[in-house]
């Protein structure tokens, strides 16, 4: 049976919800992809600046893109159980140290330096799980091309998605646009901490949005573990 066709579903890399960087980042965002409630740090400051600069942000969830959300062909039990299968061929590795950065117009979490697990990790999620993708119609499709490269758009028309294989630059958005000096200010104190910690990719997370515009809620967290 297909899915719901107004429900979409993408496959993020969070931190695992005992990481300091999930909590300050959920904080941050003032809202729980968990949970779907908002964080009472955010609701306790009151502050509309930050509120408005990180909407677009909080509405996806605190998250790097792994495969960007997609409608699916078919069901989402045959989706959940191919991202599952897929997880266990997957050897958990490090993630790349993480700082602030400003690049592309927004405010985000970026590598200092992209490491070869994490390259081959993204895109053999975005090759294997691409049979589950619902082509787009043809009008949103286009104005997603209009301003994407000549390669942007042949990724787009292959794979649903300009920012995948050689064009993905894994980021966490902390801000839908760059943050003035005292947010900025801010974020580098209540993240400095979480940043300073090694840590590991152990888990590959589907969010669900149930309607267009809905807020993205974390469905399931699927341990990489390689079967003997």
């Amino acid at each position: 049976m297909s899915s719901d066709p107004a429900y979409r579903y993408a496959l993020y890399y969070a931190p695992e919800q005992s990481d300091p960087l999930w909590r300050v980042g959920c904080e941050w965002l003032g809202r729980s992809p968990v949970t779907g409630d908002p964080e009472p740090d955010l609701l306790s400051q009151a502050d509309a600046d930050r509120v408005k600069l990180t909407a677009s942000a909080r509405r996806y969830g605190f998250h790097a893109t792994i495969k960007a959300p997609i409608a699916l062909s078919g069901s989402v039990e045959d989706f959940l159980a191919d991202v599952a299968a897929l997880a266990a061929t997957v050897k958990p590795f490090t993630l790349p140290q993480l700082r602030i950065s400003e690049e592309d117009g927004f405010t985000a979490l970026r590598p200092v330096v992209l490491n070869d697990a994490l390259l081959s990790a993204g895109e053999t999620c975005v090759r294997v799980l691409d049979r589950h993708r619902r082509p787009e119609n043809a009008e949103r499709a286009a104005a997603r091309a209009r301003h994407c490269t000549e390669r942007q758009k042949a990724l787009l028309a292959r794979w649903g998605y300009p920012y995948v294989c050689e064009e993905w630059r894994f980021h966490m958005t902390l801000a839908d646009d760059i943050l003035p000096s005292p947010l900025r200010a801010e974020v580098e104190t209540r993240f400095a901490p979480a940043l300073a910690m090694d840590r590991r990719v152990t888990s590959l997370c589907v969010f669900q949005e149930q309607s267009p515009g809905a807020p993205f809620t974390m469905l399931a967290r699927f341990p990489l573990v390689v079967q003997p």
